[in-house]
């Protein structure tokens, strides 16, 4: 099996890549627009993690169905701050029992991101 990526279905893509690349440091991969120039789908890249993103509306978006994305960043606190700036509904950081440091974060299109940084491994109380 080859690597799954997650594909998300929101309301402006043009929007959802500058808040993916403001706030996570995602990367542009395949952009795609339509006649009219506005974009359609792109394709977003952290490390080896690739979101696709796709309009709302468009035959191939998914209907139904609610996910979390959990993908690690270099500094949770940080990404937190980028966050709270571009507007997004943020929680706050904890420190959990498995080793990382977490936050969730739900983005514009009401997806909801856990950011995690590994700290250190701590044992289950």
């Amino acid at each position: 099996m080859q690597a799954i990526s997650s594909y998300l279905a929101v309301a402006n893509v043009a929007a959802s890549v500058e808040f993916l690349e403001r706030v996570f440091g995602f990367t542009r991969g395949v952009v795609l627009p339509d006649a009219d120039g506005q974009l359609r789908y792109a394709e977003m890249r952290h490390r080896d993690s690739v979101v696709m993103l796709v309009r709302k509306g468009d035959a191939t978006a998914a209907t139904s169905g609610a996910a979390a994305l959990y993908t690690y960043v270099e500094d949770v606190d940080g990404a937190l701050a980028r966050a709270r700036q571009a507007g997004a509904g943020v929680g706050e950081a904890e420190d959990k029992p498995w080793g990382d440091r977490v936050a969730a974060v739900t983005d514009p299109d009401g997806y909801r991101w856990v950011l995690a940084t590994f700290k250190k491994l701590a044992p289950f109380a």
